[in-house]
This record gives C-alpha cells, sequence and structure tokens, in this order.
C-alpha cells in the first residue's frame, strides 16, 4: 500500500480493470534524430452503456429514437 502513496507522490500513475492487454508496436518511419520531436499514445475504448441506456432498462421505458444508447471513452498518455 505506501508504494501506491510513494508513486503517486511522484506524481506516478498506475490503472487495471483486470479486462483482456492489447499490446502493439510502432515505429515512425519518417523519425529524424536531428529534429525535435515528441510522442504519445491514444486509447479508445470499446463502446459501453450509456446513462440513458441503464435508464431505460431501469424504469422499463424506450428512449427516443434519436438518444445515444452508448458512450465510448478516450484517454491519451502525457507526451514524453
Amino acid at each position: 500500500m505506501q508504494a501506491i502513496f510513494d508513486a503517486m507522490m511522484r506524481k506516478e500513475s498506475y490503472a487495471t480493470t483486470g479486462t483482456p492487454e492489447l499490446v502493439g508496436v510502432w515505429t515512425d518511419p519518417e523519425f529524424d534524430a536531428t529534429q525535435p520531436a515528441f510522442y504519445y499514445a491514444r486509447v479508445i475504448e470499446i463502446p459501453t452503456p450509456r446513462w440513458t441506456a441503464y435508464e431505460a432498462i431501469r424504469f422499463n421505458i424506450k428512449m427516443a429514437g434519436d438518444e445515444p444508447m452508448t458512450t465510448t471513452e478516450r484517454a491519451y498518455a502525457s507526451p514524453i
């Protein structure tokens, strides 16, 4: 437990949901070591139920046809 708080004090972050791991490798074909550059990772979650879907099920109602029933979360890494 102390290691988690130590990492937070160092401003490191960790997360897990316990969900399968996807690993990929990317290389920049135009990389030029003489030029400044930075990279960051973006991830997009698979669509998950939106609050409207939960409410429709909870109250046994049908939402309007144009009401979104799913949402897709996005995240990105700090530039390096």
